[in-house]
C-alpha cells in the first residue's frame, strides 16, 4: 500500500495545529475572563473615586435637580453617536450605571437608566448584588464626611459578553486563515520534498549504462544516507559490471592461444596413422585442456575476489589459521610429489586464531603453494612458516628455487604478467589472487629471497591484523 508523504504531513500537521489552536483558545478564553473582570474593576472603582471627587461635599438640591436633569438626557445623546448599522450597541448606556444615597437612605442622584432601588447593601468595596433584572458588579464608597453613599455597578451579562465576542473573533480569524494556512503547510512542504522528486528524476531520466554516482551536495541531511547508500550501491554495481567485462575480455585473452592449439592438435591427430603418434598428441590435447580448464579457474576466483573496504567484508569468521594451513598442505602434497618437492610446515603455537573470510584465504594459501610448486625445480624444498606476534599472525611461504630478481618483483602482482625466460606454464594470475586477497584482509605484503646471502629461492610473507573485522560481520 503507498501513500503521499506530503499528503500525510499536511493532514496530520493541520490537526496537531487544529488541537493546539483550540487548547489554546480554551485557555485563553479562561484567562481572558480574569484579565477582564480584574481590568474593569479598575475601571470600575476609578469611575467611583471619580463620582466621589465630582460631588464633593456641598451640594443642595437645586445642584442635584440640575445634575439629574443632565443624566437624564445622556441615553439621547448616547444613541447620537451611533449610525443605523450600529443599532446592536444602543445598549451600551444601559450597561454601566450608578446611585448616590443620602444617609438617611435617599436617593440623590442616579444614572438615567439606574434602578430606584439601591444596587448595593452598603459594604464598601467591590461585591456582587442581584436583583430583579440581573446580577451586577459593584464599587460602594462610604463618604465618611457626609454619610452619603455612591455605588457604581456593571452588569455581569455585558462582561460576558465582552469576553464571548473576544473569544468569537478569535475563532473567527482562525478559522479564516485557516486555509491560507494549509495552503501554506502544503507549499513548505512540497518545496522541502522536492529534492526528493530531483533525485527520482535524475535517475529515472538515466541511460541504463549510467552508473555514476549521484550528486548529494544540495539535498538535505535527511536523505543525504539515503542517496549515500544509493550511490554505494551503484558503485557495487558498476564494479561487478566491470568485473564481467574484465572478465570477459581476459577469458578471450587467455583463452585464444590454448582454443588455436586445441584445434591445430585435434587436426594433427586426426591425420595421424601411428598409434603412439596419435596418443602423444592426444595427450597434448589433454594437456592443453588442463591448461585452459586453469586459466578459466583463476579467472573466475579473480572476478569473485574484489578488495573492498574491510567493514563491507561479508561471511567473516575467526578459525585457525594452522589447521586451515595443514588442510591446503594435504591437498596439494600430490602434485608437488610429482616433482619430488618436500614441503615442511613450520609453527610452533598450535592455534592461531585468524578473523576473515575462511574461503578466501583458503584461496590465498592454496595459490602461495601452487607458485611455489609451479616454478620450483625437481627435488625442491618449500618452508611454510607461521608465528603470531603482539598484533599480527604472520604466514611465511618460500622455496629454494631461482628465485625473483628485485626487478621484477614489483611487476609480479599484475595480471597476466610473467618473468620472461620463464618456461613453466602458468597464467600469470595466482599472485595477483593473492594480493587482492591480501587487500581485502588489510594483509601486508613483503617479498624477499628465501636465501639473502645468494639472492636465491624466493619468499613471501604476508602480515594479517589479529583484530581487524566486527565481530558481528559475521
Amino acid at each position: 500500500m503507498t501513500y503521499s508523504i506530503r499528503r500525510f504531513l499536511v493532514v496530520n500537521l493541520l490537526i496537531c495545529i487544529t488541537l493546539t489552536t483550540t487548547l489554546t483558545a480554551i485557555g485563553n478564553y479562561i484567562l481572558d475572563q480574569r484579565d477582564i473582570q480584574q481590568h474593569l474593576d479598575a475601571l470600575l472603582g476609578q469611575s467611583g473615586l471619580a463620582f466621589e471627587a465630582l460631588i464633593g461635599e456641598n451640594f443642595d438640591d437645586n445642584n442635584l435637580a440640575h445634575i439629574q436633569q443632565e443624566l437624564n438626557e445622556i441615553p439621547g445623546i448616547v444613541r447620537a453617536f451611533y449610525s443605523d448599522a450600529d443599532n446592536k450597541n444602543l445598549g451600551l448606556e444601559d450597561k454601566f450605571q450608578f446611585q448616590v444615597w443620602s444617609k438617611e437612605h435617599k436617593l440623590l442622584v442616579h444614572s438615567a437608566n439606574a434602578p430606584l432601588e439601591p444596587l448595593s447593601k452598603g459594604k464598601e468595596g467591590f461585591s456582587n448584588s442581584s436583583i430583579h433584572d440581573g446580577t451586577w458588579r459593584v464599587f460602594t464608597i462610604n463618604e465618611p464626611d457626609t454619610g452619603s453613599l455612591i455605588i457604581v455597578a456593571e452588569r455581569y451579562n455585558s462582561r460576558l459578553e465582552l469576553a464571548h465576542n473576544i473569544a468569537r473573533d478569535d475563532l473567527f480569524i482562525m478559522f479564516l486563515i485557516y486555509p491560507l494556512l494549509g495552503l501554506m503547510i502544503w507549499l513548505i512542504i512540497g518545496k522541502g520534498l522536492s529534492p526528493l522528486n530531483k533525485i527520482a528524476e535524475e535517475v529515472a531520466s538515466r541511460d541504463r549504462s549510467n552508473l555514476h554516482p549521484v550528486d548529494f551536495s544540495s539535498v538535505p541531511i535527511e536523505i543525504s544516507v539515503l542517496v549515500d547508500d544509493l550511490n554505494k550501491l551503484l558503485a557495487r554495481l558498476q564494479n561487478a559490471f566491470e568485473r564481467e567485462k574484465r572478465f570477459t575480455a581476459d577469458a578471450a585473452h587467455e583463452l585464444r592461444t590454448p582454443l588455436a592449439a586445441l584445434k591445430s592438435q585435434a587436426q594433427l591427430a586426426l591425420k595421424l596413422e601411428d598409434p603412439q603418434e596419435r596418443n602423444a598428441a592426444i595427450k597434448k590435447l589433454i594437456g592443453i585442456a588442463d591448461r585452459s580448464t586453469h586459466i578459466v579457474q583463476q579467472l573466475l576466483t579473480l572476478s569473485r575476489v574484489v578488495p573492498e573496504e574491510a567493514h563491507a567484508l561479508s561471511n567473516v569468521s575467526t578459525f585457525n589459521l594452522r589447521t586451515l594451513v595443514v588442510d591446503e598442505i594435504a591437498d596439494i602434497v600430490p602434485k608437488a610429489l610429482e616433482k619430488n618437492i618436500e614441503i615442511e610446515l613450520i609453527a610452533e603455537e598450535k592455534n592461531l586464531p585468524l578473523q576473515g573470510q575462511m574461503t578466501s584465504i583458503s584461496i590465498l594459501v592454496r595459490n602461495l603453494l601452487d607458485n611455489a610448486i609451479r616454478y620450483s625445480p625437481e627435488q625442491a624444498q618449500i618452508w611454510v612458516r607461521l608465528r603470531a606476534s603482539e598484533k599480527s599472525i604472520i604466514l611465511q611461504v618460500a622455496d629454494n628455487g631461482p628465485g625473483v630478481a628485485p626487478i621484477h618483483r614489483k611487476r609480479i602482482f599484475e595480471r597476466f604478467y610473467r618473468v620472461l625466460g620463464n618456461k613453466v606454464h602458468g597464467t600469470g594470475l595466482g599472485l595477483a589472487i593473492v594480493q587482492q586477497i591480501a587487500d581485502l584482509h588489510q594483509a601486508q605484503i613483503v617479498l624477499t629471497s628465501t636465501h639473502e646471502d645468494t639472492e636465491t629461492g624466493f619468499c613471501i610473507t604476508l602480515e594479517f591484523p589479529k583484530l581487524r573485522f566486527n565481530q558481528k560481520n559475521s
